[in-house]
This record gives C-alpha cells, structure tokens and sequence, in this order.
C-alpha cells in the first residue's frame, strides 16, 4: 500500500473505528509545502473558533505508558532500569516490526517510513555533506549533542535488553539497529505530546512513582497531522463525555474552505524548529522567528531544546531578535522574557533595542557584584517622589536602558552594552570562519537540506548584522547631569 491516499484512508478508516472523529468539514491532504495536513474540505462549510477539528481517544495514543500494561512489552528488569523516553522509543520500533500485528499498524505505516530517510532524517542525521554547512551556527552544539546522547543511549538499552532477555525466541534485541532508533527518535522529536498536556489524570496515575509525567512524550495519531502556526491560540482538551476519554483540537480562528488549519507546537525559534522539527517559518510583516540563542555564563552547556510539545525554552539561555524585541512581529521574544522595558519618554538605546532585556539587565546585575556602590546610588531617582520597591525598580531600568545614567554607572553602561557587543561579533565571526561559498551552476546541484541550511545560515547572520547595525546608531550614550 504506497499510494499516500491509501495509507491516509486506512489510518482514518482505523481511528474511526475506535471512535476518532474529524470535523466534518475537515479532510487531510497532501500539501505541497508541509506535507500531509489538515483543511476545510473546498466544497464544505467554513468552521467556526473552537469547534473540535479532531478527536482522539486517549486509548489510541502511543508512549511509553503503554509498554507498561496489561502485558509488558519488554522484560520488567529492563523497564526498571531504562529511562522512560527511551522505552517509548524502543516501543514504537517493536510495533513497526511487528507490521499489520500491532494495533497500531495503520498509524504507523502512514508515518515515513525507515527506509524513506530523506522524509523523517532531521538535522543531526543528515550526511555529512549536508550537516557541515551547519557548523558555526547556533545549531552546531545541538547537533553534537543528539548525537552523542542517542549513540549512548542506544549502546545502553541494547546492552541491557541482552541481559534482561529470557525468551530465546524474543530476537528484538537482534533486530535493533542505530537507524531504527534514529528513527524513532526524530517520530517523536517531530511529531509528539508534552504527556502532562494530553494524558488522563488516570492514566498519569497509572504511571510508576519514580516516573514524572514529562519523563516522555506521547504520539497521538491523526492528531499529529496539523501543522505548526506560531500565532494561532489553539486549546488541547481532555473530553470525558460519551464514551471514555478524548483529546480534543480546538483553535481559535475561523476557517474558511479550501483553507489549511493549523496546530500550534508553543513558541519555539526557527533554530528550535529546524533542530527538532526540521523545518523554519517565513518572515513576513505580522511574524518573524528569527533568533539567535545565547547561553548564560553561569549555565552548562547544553543543545537547543528538542522535546517537542514542551512549552518553553531552556530557563539559562535569552534571545537575540532579527527585530526589536519590542516589536509586534517578535511574538516569541514577548513570550519568553519576564522584563520589558520599552520607556516611551526616554527611549531605548539601539543596543538593546534588539536583546532580550532580561539578559542586559541580569549583564548589568552581574557587573555590580564588584562594586562598592548600591543600585540606588548608581541610579538615584527623584528625591521629591516616593514610588513603591516595584515601581523604582522599573523607573531605574527605564534610564540605565534609555542610557539616562550618571558618571559613576555610566562605566557599568558601557561595559554591558560592550559584553552584548562582544557576543554578536563572537557569534559573526564564528559563521564567517566557516562559511562555504556555493557559485554558479552549484546551485542548482544543491540538496534540499543544503539549501535550508544555507537559508538558515542567511537568517543567522541578518539577525547578528542587524543588531550590530543597530547598536552602532547610538552616536554618543545620554550622560545625566
């Protein structure tokens, strides 16, 4: 069964036999940019906000859950002892083995398929010819990182199943191969479930007391099919009426027929969604996602976040913004950043315009641990007013982000806006150290990962252009007298 209208229909014909249902408006076609989708059938009623485009049983889901119960999948010393997210990767193999046996064979045989590598292979399994134009960008380190985590974690759950296994006929372990948990690795990364967003409190219940709700993630098929729209609210809700439990798709916004309706996989830059998901979202005039991510001094190093569904981004890392971080367009700079400083009567110094304000601030706060001079002498406020703790805080912040500042905090200024500065030329140099030229007739030779690299690589380097651009406006920083 190739055919991709054949696998589709079976896949649906299957969820409606365990009582799935899909607006009736609604049909999933073979979208030329985002593959396989949902939209408002052309000749059907347009949809209103909020009504259920799918619902899903939660008894159709598949993780780590259900290796568990009634009959476990895998040897109880191995579910002991290997980590949660793993099993549920080694599960979605088993049951891809087991071909038209497994209950979810007609889920499974519409995803892409192992042998098909270009259409699931996410960065950090491209050739190599393709993964190099990667190097020196905000991905690299993500790269490195997956990979080195699912070499080990293969070696281990390998090693393990070998010990555990007592059925000589269980060849599982024999049949397990690094591509396959490639595979399965990068199913879930582009495809699952935050588990404490779509599981029942029972099923969470079910769960072992040593394993957290979020040690995993969770396929939920057909669900899965929508595509990802960062400016859309969409609800995820849990529905116990008829008969059992149903997770639920709802999103905020009318649809028309003939028009896509979209998911929405939570704020994630592109350089999120290329390393987890393997694909970007366009610039235009209402969104742009472009971002560089930039870790804290004091925090580990680590790759960008990949579980997908999660909510939000690594806590010790901020953003640099191909916009202002103020401006409307840069819709997940607002979402992730507890400070906002956007002084209407003083204005922003151009070197902050385009970095997260929390990271200039916690720069500024770190400098001042070596001073003997407290923040209220540094930036004195107006001795004829009494505004709360709260309140002076924000006026402070409004002059030393305007550059309204004394001489003595004047040198704290300049040496924040100098540490950014450092950073973006840090992050520039390190792509023009490794930059690859494609010229004429090459082009066209290119692979289509070469070129959204390539693309990315672009997109890297207008937002550090773009902020040094800006910085360099701030002719003279604003002395207070």
């Amino acid at each position: 069964m190739d055919a991709i209208q054949d696998r589709i229909a079976l896949l649906l014909d299957w969820a409606a036999s365990h009582h799935a249902t899909l607006h009736p408006s609604a049909e999933i076609y073979d979208d030329p940019d985002t593959g396989l989708s949902f939209r408002v059938r052309p000749s059907a009623a347009p949809i209103a906000p909020y009504e259920p485009i799918v619902s899903l049983p939660t008894t159709l889901s598949l993780s780590y859950a259900n290796a568990l119960q009634p009959t476990p999948a895998f040897p109880r010393e191995f579910l002991s002892r290997a980590r949660p997210h793993v099993i549920g990767r080694l599960l979605l193999i088993k049951e891809l083995l087991r071909g038209e046996e497994s209950f979810w064979w007609p889920y499974i045989q519409a995803l892409p398929q192992p042998e098909d590598v270009d259409d699931w292979a996410l960065p950090p399994f491209w050739p190599e010819e393709e993964a190099e134009l990667l190097e020196g960008t905000n991905v690299e380190v993500g790269l490195d990182k997956i990979r080195d985590d699912l070499k080990r974690e293969f070696r281990e759950a390998k090693a393990m199943l070998l010990a555990s296994q007592k059925d000589a006929e269980d060849d599982f372990s024999e049949l397990l191969t690094r591509e396959l948990y490639n595979w399965a690795y990068c199913i879930f990364s582009s495809r699952s479930f935050r588990a404490s967003l779509v599981m029942t409190e029972a099923q969470q219940q079910a769960l072992p007391e040593d394993v957290s709700v979020d040690d995993f993630s969770v396929l939920l098929p057909l669900f899965d099919i929508g595509n990802h729209d960062m400016a859309v609210d969409v609800r995820w809700e849990l529905d116990a009426a008829n008969s059992g439990a149903a997770c639920q798709l709802r999103v905020g916004r009318e649809h028309q027929p003939g028009q896509q309706i979209f998911n929405n996989y939570s704020p994630k830059t592109n350089a999120e969604l290329l390393l987890g998901y393997g694909f970007m979202l366009p610039v235009t005039d209402e969104l742009h996602n472009d971002y560089i991510h930039v870790r804290k001094r004091t925090a580990p190093s680590a790759p960008l976040p990949s579980n997908p569904q999660s909510g939000s981004s690594m806590p010790e890392e901020y953003l640099i913004s191909l916009r202002p971080v103020t401006d409307p367009s840069s819709l997940l700079a607002a979402s992730k950043q507890a400070l906002v400083v956007n002084p209407p009567a003083l204005g922003l110094l151009g070197a902050f315009k385009h970095v997260q304000h929390d990271m200039v601030w916690d720069i500024f706060m770190t400098l001042l641990q070596h001073s003997s001079i407290p923040l209220i002498k540094l930036i004195p406020l107006n001795s004829n007013t009494f505004p709360s703790e709260e309140e002076a805080v924000r006026q402070r912040q409004e002059r030393f982000f305007s550059g309204h500042v004394n001489d003595e905090c004047h040198e704290y200024l300049e040496q924040t806006v100098a540490i950014i500065q450092h950073k973006v030329l840090q992050e520039l140099e390190r792509l023009n150290e490794t930059d690859m030229e494609v010229v004429g007739d090459d082009v066209d030779l290119l692979s289509p990962n070469q070129r959204l690299a390539l693309e990315y690589r672009e997109r890297c380097r207008r937002v550090l252009e773009k902020t040094l651009g800006t910085m360099g406006e701030d002719e003279m920083l604003q002395y207070d007298e």
